[in-house]
């Protein structure tokens, strides 16, 4: 991808670990960015469909078509619920928590942003999901909501592929698999895994991006470029 200083980004979630970093190396990148996150906004929730079309009535009245939109915003943990490790921790609150920030915003960020999306060269809508939520890639079990929220999300975004064929074949929908980062929402789990800084998770996801054609409009990628089955 070729950028030019007249190159529209938007960032969701630059108060955390890999949002921050996107957003400060496309900036370097000769992106004019915008960045959007949960804790530096007045209001009390950014995620909601009335303050998503409030940004993204701002872009229609600049007239601004928008290169990149990558949304980091992710849950899975907070103070009270830890992800599931058998059926009857269960929690009904949790669960809905799971799917109101990690599969239904994204649902409405591509409803109001994917017409602000530019037509006339390469554009791409991403989100950050997780290998967890492949289904045939689960042989662990436990998480359910997480794992739930994050099948959903993917599904979301290979069914707005399909569609935005018709309507925009330079927009590449996708979902991205950053790895395991360092990072507040990672730690209790993290282990002996291998494990990235937020700055060589958010170095790789800009490379991935850049290499990203059509053929890759509507799948779950990892941070290597390698296909993650549904």
């Amino acid at each position: 991808m070729h950028y030019t200083n007249k190159n529209v980004a938007i960032v969701f979630g630059v108060s955390g670990s890999i949002g921050s970093n996107i957003y400060h190396q496309l900036q370097n990148k000769n992106f004019k960015v915008y960045g959007y996150s949960r804790s530096n906004s007045a209001e009390s929730n950014i995620l909601t469909e009335k303050y998503i079309k409030k940004i993204a009535d701002f872009f229609i009245k600049k007239n601004m078509k928008i290169k990149l939109f990558i949304n980091t915003i992710g849950f899975l943990h907070d103070d009270k619920h830890l992800p599931e490790k058998k059926f009857q921790d269960i929690n009904f609150e949790y669960m809905k928590k799971s799917f109101e920030i990690n599969t239904i915003p994204t649902a409405l960020m591509i409803k109001y942003f994917s017409p602000l999306m530019a037509k006339d060269e390469k554009s791409i809508f991403a989100t950050i999901s997780a290998k967890v939520g492949s289904i045939s890639d689960n042989f662990l079990g436990g998480w359910y909501s997480y794992r739930a929220s994050k099948a959903a999300l993917n599904q979301i975004i290979k069914t707005a592929s399909i569609e935005q064929k018709r309507i925009n074949n330079k927009l590449i929908i996708v979902s991205v698999h950053p790895g395991t980062v360092s990072s507040k929402l990672s730690k209790p789990f993290i282990g002996k895994k291998e494990v990235q800084t937020p700055e060589e998770s958010a170095k790789k996801i800009i490379i991935l991006l850049e290499k990203l054609t059509n053929q890759h409009s509507g799948l779950l990628l990892d941070y290597k470029n390698d296909i993650i089955p549904f």
